[in-house]
C-alpha cells in the first residue's frame, strides 16, 4: 500500500484543531502527526483542512428497484465525493431489504465497488408493513447494522414493541421514522399561514412528535436504546431533551436542509425544497440550531435521496418528497454555518463523523496516530457552483442547484487508499 505524507496542514478533530501539522500514513493508517517542518517531504497544504472522513447515518441508494434514480455505485461515487466513506443505507427499496439475502446483495455490491463501507439497514418489518417482525439475526449475520422502517415507520405499536425487544438483544441501532400518517396523509408542507397563502395541504407538526412520544415511550418502558431519525422541530426536541434526562436511551439526528430553510421558501413552489419531514417555522430552525451547539443533537445526517428531473419538474402537489445530499452537505454546512459563526468545523466533525460513527459501532473517526486513515483533504477558501459536472449523483434534485457555495473535498481517503480527487 502507497504511503503519503501531508505537510503543513490544519487537523480539525471533534474537539480540537491544530496547525501547522504534518501528518505521515503507512499501510493505512495514521503513522506520524507532527508540527510542520520545512525538511519533510510531501504534498504541501498550504493550511488546508485534514478532516475525518464523513459518516450519513441516514442515505437512500435506490437499488434495488428504483435504479434510475440512483445505484449503489452512483450514489457511492458522490458520497466519496462529500466527504463521506461510510454511509447507512436505508431498507425502503423496491423491493425492501427485509431479509438476509437483499442484505447480502448490498454487501456484494459494497465489494464490486471496494472503495466505500455500505452500511445496510434491515427494515424492522416484514415487507415494512409493521404486520410482522423480520429475521433479524440472520439479517445481522448476513451484514446489517441496524434496523429500521424508514419511510413509514412501525405503525403497529405491539409490533414495534416486539421488533426493539428483539432488536435490543443485538447492541445494534433502531432508527425510527416518527410521523403519525393519519395526521400527515395528503399533507404537502408544514401546516401554517404559509401553507395557507401558498394554497397548498398542510402536514401538521404534532405529527411528528405524537409518534416521537410513543416511540421512545415504548424504548423507555423496554429501556432499550433508540435513535429518531430526521427531526424536524424545536418540540420533537423538546421531547427528546425530556426522555434523555429521565435517562432513557435515545439520540436523535438532523438534516443539513432542515438547519438551513424554512417554510417560507415555498412562496416559490420550488419542488427541490419539497421533503419529509416538511421544512418547519424560523423558530424550529433556530431551535434546531441550538440543538447541534448545546449536545441535544447527536448527529447530521443527509437524507440523501434521489429523483429525477421529470419527477420533480410538476406541480408542487405531484412531485415525491426529497432532496440528494452527499455532496452538498459539508459545504453548505460550512458556508451558511461555519461562515456565519452559526456553529464551529469542530462541531459539523463531530456531528457529521464523530458521533455518527460511534452510534453505527464503526472505525473510531479521530485522527490520531494509530488510527485507520479515514480523511478528507477539505479547502474552506474554494468557491464551488452546484451544477450537473459538480454533482455526481444520478440526480440532481437539490435547493442549491445553481448556487455558489464555499468549502471543497479535494481528496477522501478510504484505510490509507486515495478513493476520491476532485483538485
Amino acid at each position: 500500500m502507497n504511503n503519503i505524507s501531508f505537510l503543513n496542514c490544519t487537523v480539525v478533530n471533534h474537539d480540537k484543531i491544530k496547525k501547522n501539522q504534518d501528518i505521515t500514513i503507512k499501510n493505512g493508517k495514521i503513522d506520524r502527526i507532527q508540527n510542520h517542518s520545512s525538511n519533510s517531504k510531501g504534498i504541501n497544504l498550504d493550511g488546508k483542512c485534514v478532516m475525518p472522513s464523513l459518516v450519513d447515518m441516514h442515505s437512500h441508494l435506490r437499488e434495488p428497484g428504483e435504479e434510475f434514480k440512483e445505484d449503489v455505485f452512483s450514489g457511492s461515487f458522490a458520497a466519496l465525493a462529500g466527504g463521506f466513506t461510510s454511509i447507512a443505507v436505508m431498507p425502503n427499496t423496491t423491493p425492501p431489504l427485509d431479509n438476509p439475502q437483499s442484505i447480502l446483495y448490498i454487501k456484494k455490491r459494497e465489494a464490486e465497488f471496494k472503495n466505500i463501507e455500505l452500511l445496510p439497514l434491515g427494515a424492522l418489518t416484514k415487507k415494512m408493513e409493521s404486520i410482522e417482525i423480520t429475521e433479524m439475526y440472520d439479517m445481522l449475520r448476513a451484514g446489517a447494522k441496524g434496523f429500521s422502517d424508514d419511510g413509514k415507520g412501525t405503525s403497529n405499536p405491539r409490533v414495534f414493541m416486539n421488533a426493539l425487544r428483539y432488536a435490543s438483544r443485538f447492541d445494534v441501532l433502531v432508527s425510527v421514522h416518527c410521523e403519525e400518517k393519519n395526521l400527515s396523509e395528503g399533507g404537502q408542507i408544514n401546516e401554517s399561514g404559509v401553507s395557507i397563502r401558498a394554497g397548498l395541504p398542510g402536514i401538521p407538526s404534532i405529527e411528528e412528535d405524537i409518534a416521537i412520544y410513543r416511540n421512545l415511550r415504548i424504548a423507555s418502558y423496554l429501556n432499550t436504546p433508540l435513535h429518531i431519525a430526521h427531526i424536524s422541530t424545536g418540540d420533537s426536541l423538546n421531547l427528546i431533551r425530556d426522555f434523555k434526562k429521565k435517562k432513557a436511551k435515545a439520540t436523535c439526528e438532523v438534516t443539513p436542509h432542515h438547519l438551513l430553510f424554512d417554510e417560507t421558501v415555498h412562496y416559490d413552489y420550488d419542488t427541490n425544497y419539497k421533503m419529509k419531514p416538511s421544512l418547519k417555522s424560523k423558530s424550529d430552525v433556530k431551535a434546531l440550531l441550538n440543538g447541534i451547539n448545546n449536545g441535544d443533537i447527536d448527529a447530521i445526517a443527509t437524507d440523501h435521496a434521489p429523483h429525477q428531473i421529470y419527477e420533480k419538474e410538476v406541480e408542487f402537489i405531484y412531485a415525491p418528497f426529497g432532496i440528494i445530499g452527499f455532496e452538498t452537505a459539508l459545504p453548505s454546512l460550512y458556508t451558511h454555518l461555519v461562515k456565519q459563526n452559526k456553529t464551529s468545523l469542530s462541531n459539523l466533525v463531530k456531528l457529521l463523523s464523530y458521533n455518527p460513527a460511534k452510534l453505527m459501532k464503526i472505525d473510531e473517526r479521530v485522527i490520531e496516530e494509530g488510527n485507520e486513515a479515514n480523511l478528507i483533504v477539505f479547502n474552506p477558501d474554494a468557491e464551488i457552483t452546484v451544477n450537473r459536472s459538480f454533482l455526481k449523483s444520478r440526480s440532481i434534485n437539490t435547493p442549491f442547484i445553481s448556487k455558489k457555495l464555499f468549502g471543497k473535498v479535494e481528496m477522501t481517503f478510504f484505510r490509507g487508499r486515495k478513493v476520491y480527487s476532485g483538485e
